[in-house]
């Protein structure tokens, strides 16, 4: 295999560029392609050894065998994980053994722009001889800094970033250290659960909204039975006041189903506050639970119950912007003189104003306005503390909440000082009530939200750009919005490398990970054998319900429950609940009752049981083994100091065998790995290695494995050192 290809890919990562007190990050013009040079060849069969490697006495005659480089921030290659400003840190480096002449680490200050190079030293070779690994020790600092490996063989020199291997210096993933920052461990370890509260399970009946109950702009309520289509016919309108009648009181009677049967350990909730429509993102009061919910007692109960066994629950805030009926709001349009008047941004009062996304009814705060910033403090603090005592905050739209006459949509907020500032102020008054919350926002964009993942703002985002994405496009062929889409396994592997290594290591296992949310058509929706067309009123098609494919639902699954970051089910992933529809209400089904304990189902449960188990699942290495473009299978394995973790996964219509290189996870020659990949009915018999089954290392380093068609196989044995 030659040393370097050349390759063309749609650009789906991300660049980086600096700014004062850190990194930040944009993505290039969508749809847009890029010739690269690449370490990384296509299709991954061997990460080579000792046996290609040659030896030092050559060394001038040797070329950097590239693919035997790793490191990353895995438990294994960097310690401590949540470093500090008084932690030396220590980094490792992989390389194949007797290849490199030298190895330097160079570290950056973002805030000073010092640029230090420490020398490498050799730590130890690993029990098969074929690769050696090589130290270095940041010293202890207070500022954020970035670094990469400069490495040489002879006279050829290479970069290693969290990128990979590039022959000049890396522009993108950079690896991060943010000294001080912590994420909650209960985060780090959870697997979460989001619940759409009015289409979960109705607990209390008394509180539903009838029909007529009450008019939206002119639109009366809804009522809708249980099981009932909640996309109206309207495309809009009445959808948003048509209510199944789910409440917290029913979150509170799942319990047993959440957390012992299917086996979930945090719950977020969508919008919960007092808002006239069935999904609350357009706040009345934030210091009131909807009646209809349940009011605020029956917060309280929820909570109170979810903690009797150390479960979490996570609220959802929606700050950007209030519902127009706000009293606040409703203020503000009365009187320019009113106290609330300059919490809004008018154009050309009473009639224009800033809103989320065009919608009139959902006018934007303006953070400008110290009161504002202390009103949403205040609001996070209540709702943290007794008797309530809710465990984090999901924070919508918070990207775009930013000052006066700001136009978000222009460069999404990036360098916006008053967002930051905004949720600067939030993370010390949520911190300073509860140290172990969790704060996580939404970054609706193809790249990262770097710049809010510093320390000092949010503990992670939804990994829209660097997970939810692009496993739609290579798994389901599809974007967010149901167009047809494409990733090669190698512009997985990139993606992946990119966004997740450019992040400081404690936003990297919070990262909320999701194969679909409230926002999107449904993954099984993306993903299904057959797709139904729903038609509207106006002659218009669009995709809504179908034939689902279970077989790509539990492969989405599988790389969710095995991938870095915090795995979120969106109620109903876990038995292949489809939607997709003209708008958000398709998206939002009722909870099907009867599906409960389907083939997926039982998947979910055993992926859900392995992550919270296996340590090297959550605070383990990310290290990709084989992205075969031509079969379409990508491949990787999470190891730590206790377990070694080989997942493979077949994205094509038929098995397909592959050579893995195990002995790169430091498994020994003729060590066996043991097969516990949870199985569909239909999956067993077709060719697929099956679960109880085990794999043997050769003795090239490989173990030979089957993976049924679109599905995917999971191998595991006992971890250990690295040398």
């Amino acid at each position: 295999m030659n040393k370097r290809t050349t390759r063309i890919y749609i650009f789906s990562t991300i660049a980086v560029v600096a700014i004062a007190g850190g990194i930040s990050a944009y993505v290039s013009s969508a749809g847009s392609t890029r010739t690269e040079t690449s370490s990384r060849p296509s299709s991954r069969q061997s990460l080579g050894g000792a046996g290609s490697a040659g030896t030092a006495d050559n060394a001038s005659q040797q070329q950097v065998n590239v693919n035997a480089l790793f490191s990353d921030q895995g438990t294994l290659f960097f310690s401590p994980q949540e470093p500090t400003a008084s932690d030396p840190v220590k980094v490792t480096l992989r390389a194949a053994i007797h290849n490199l002449s030298s190895a330097k680490l160079v570290v950056i200050d973002t805030k000073t722009k010092k640029q230090t190079t420490l020398s490498m030293t050799k730590a130890g070779v690993d029990a098969n001889h074929e690769y050696e690994y090589w130290q270095a020790t940041i010293p202890a600092n207070a500022d954020y800094e970035n670094y990469y490996f400069v490495v040489q063989a002879g006279n050829d020199t290479e970069y290693y970033s969290g990128n990979g291997a590039t022959p000049s210096l890396p522009s993108i993933g950079l690896f991060a250290i943010a000294p001080g920052f912590t994420t909650p461990s209960w985060a780090q370890k959870g697997v979460m659960y989001q619940i759409f509260v009015d289409r979960f399970y109705d607990g209390n009946p008394a509180n539903d909204v009838k029909t007529g109950e009450y008019s939206w702009y002119g639109t009366p309520t809804l009522q809708l039975k249980w099981g009932q289509d909640p996309e109206t016919g309207d495309q809009g309108g009445q959808d948003q006041v048509a209510f199944s009648g789910g409440d917290l009181e029913g979150v509170q009677d799942k319990l047993p189903y959440l957390t012992k049967q299917l086996g979930v350990n945090i719950l977020y909730l969508n919008p919960i506050f007092d808002a006239k429509t069935n999904h609350k993102y357009g706040v009345d009061n934030y210091f009131q639970v909807d009646p209809h919910f349940g009011g605020n007692q029956a917060l309280v109960s929820l909570i109170q119950n979810a903690h009797k066994d150390g479960d979490k629950v996570v609220l959802d805030g929606v700050f950007n912007h209030t519902g127009a009926s706000n009293p606040w709001f409703q203020s503000a349009i009365k009187s320019k003189h009113s106290p609330y008047y300059n919490w809004y941004t008018f154009s050309n009062w009473p009639t224009d104003y800033a809103t989320f996304a065009g919608v009139k009814n959902l006018p934007k705060l303006n953070f400008s306005n110290p009161a504002v910033v202390n009103e949403v403090d205040k609001i996070a603090q209540y709702w943290l503390s007794p008797p309530f005592n809710a465990d984090g905050w999901r924070l919508d739209s918070a990207g775009h909440a930013g000052g006066q006459g700001y136009d978000p949509e222009a460069n999404g907020d990036y360098y916006d000082p008053v967002n930051h500032h905004l949720w600067t102020d939030f993370r010390k008054a949520v911190k300073t009530t509860n140290p172990n919350a969790l704060i996580f926002g939404e970054f609706f964009e193809n790249s990262i939200a770097l710049p809010w993942l510093q320390g000092n703002q949010w503990d992670g985002s939804i990994n829209y750009g660097g997970f939810i994405s692009p496993v739609s496009a290579w798994v389901t062929g599809k974007d967010l919005n149901m167009n047809k889409a494409s990733l090669s396994p190698t512009d997985l592997e990139n993606t992946f490398m990119t966004t997740l290594n450019s992040l400081p290591r404690p936003a990297q296992l919070v990262q909320v990970n999701q194969l679909d949310d409230h926002d999107v058509p449904r993954f099984s929706e993306r993903a299904a054998k057959q797709i139904n067309m729903k038609t509207y009123p106006n002659g218009q098609s669009f995709p809504y319900g179908g034939v689902p494919n279970y077989r790509k639902d539990a492969l989405g699954a599988m790389l969710m429950m095995t991938y870095p970051g915090l795995p979120t089910l969106y109620y109903g992933d876990e038995y292949g609940m489809m939607g997709g529809g003209t708008n958000d209400a398709g998206k939002r089904w009722p909870f099907d009752w009867s599906k409960t304990g389907n083939s997926l189902f039982k998947v979910y449960q055993k992926l859900i049981a392995m992550r919270k188990a296996d340590s090297a699942l959550t605070d383990g290495s990310f290290m990709p083994l084989i992205a075969d473009d031509t079969n379409n299978v990508f491949g990787f394995a999470r190891v730590d100091a206790n377990q070694r973790i080989i997942i493979v996964l077949n994205n094509s219509n038929k098995p397909v065998t592959e050579s893995v290189h195990a002995s790169a996870t430091g498994a020994l020659y003729g060590s066996s790995f043991a097969n516990v990949t949870p199985l569909l009915p239909a999956v067993t018999n077709d060719g697929g290695t099956g679960q109880g089954g085990s794999a043997t290392v050769d003795k090239e380093g490989n173990v030979k494995v089957t993976i049924p068609a679109n599905y995917g196989v999971i191998l595991t044995q006992k971890g250990g050192p690295l040398y």
